[in-house]
């Protein structure tokens, strides 16, 4: 039997407009879902219009979509050390939460952005006082929990480790409006070793530590294309990269893991998304690990 309290979910496509995606959420057999609430590919985009916002929220009410978590953009950096870059990304992300708040989407994953050879102490500090600029002119927004993810560590980002997460949050003159995504792949290849038992147990020792276990609010549950360590932000389908079948059961089972929201991003298709959400409801409630479903692997994924 499904585990009620348990929301497992994954990207679902926002084509044809943001109302589309809590049938196709619920179509993957989805409690929960991830999407983009604009082009992720463009610094400009229509408003929503009010038609839109209803049909989203009545659609999500029937359908059962406990948790929402929205995207957004690859363009934006917030840590960029140029002004006028950096206040464009700083429109931009002001635009995605004043959309969430619209929506009713409780949560905004965001990555922490890169420094682009300025320094990880400089990066943070930039990063830091943009934030904290947005969370000032927009007090209306205290209902959308901006989510920091964690990343795999690539060329200049920030984000890395639990501990630049942390230094990035002592910064911020409002925390509590603030929380940590945790994705599987890129912690483990930033370095952390979650494939085995005592790394897993060391990882969330240093979270609760660090961080605290109340500052964590969804995982994004990918495998991993690339090696260990490798600072390479490569996702692969469920047991079938190099972190296997076991970090997965360990996540759905592990009383400090199993009730936070969990979104998929493997490189497959809404088909295939059906396919490992039953595979993880599954594991969740017989604490085995079942065959890997059949699925269509191609695209790289989020």
């Amino acid at each position: 039997m499904t585990d009620p309290t348990m929301t497992i979910g994954a990207h679902v496509s926002t084509s044809g407009g943001v109302d589309n995606a809590p049938q196709r959420g619920a179509d993957i057999g989805a409690a929960g879902m991830q999407l983009f609430t604009r082009n992720q590919k463009s610094w400009t985009t229509k408003p929503l219009e009010p038609e839109e916002i209803a049909r989203f929220k009545a659609d999500r009410a029937r359908l059962g979509i406990r948790t929402v978590m929205s995207h957004d953009s690859y363009l934006i950096n917030l840590a960029n050390p140029e002004e006028d870059k950096r206040a464009k990304s700083i429109a931009a992300f002001e635009d995605e939460m004043l959309r969430c708040h619209q929506l009713g989407i409780e949560l905004l994953n965001f990555h922490p952005g890169s420094h682009l050879k300025m320094g990880t102490e400089a990066g943070i500090e930039t990063l830091a006082t943009a934030l904290n600029g947005i969370c000032a002119r927009h007090p209306e927004c205290r209902d959308v929990k901006l989510v920091l993810e964690n990343v795999a560590g690539q060329g200049t980002n920030i984000g890395r480790t639990l501990e630049e997460l942390k230094a990035i949050i002592d910064r911020l003159n409002e925390p509590e409006r603030f929380a940590v995504c945790i994705d599987t792949c890129h912690t483990f290849a930033a370095g952390y070793d979650i494939k085995s038992q005592e790394g897993w147990e060391r990882f969330w020792s240093d979270f609760e530590r660090i961080l605290g276990l109340s500052r964590l609010a969804a995982f994004h549950v990918n495998d991993c294309k690339s090696d260990f360590a490798s600072r390479v932000d490569r996702h692969a389908c469920l047991g079938r990269g190099t972190l296997g079948a076991e970090p997965f059961r360990r996540l759905v089972t592990d009383p400090r893991t199993r009730h936070i929201p969990m979104f998929l991003e493997t490189p497959t298709n809404p088909e295939g998304y059906a396919k490992e959400i039953a595979w993880l409801k599954t594991m969740a409630a017989s604490g085995e690990i079942p065959p890997l479903p059949e699925l269509e692997e191609g695209r790289d994924g989020l």
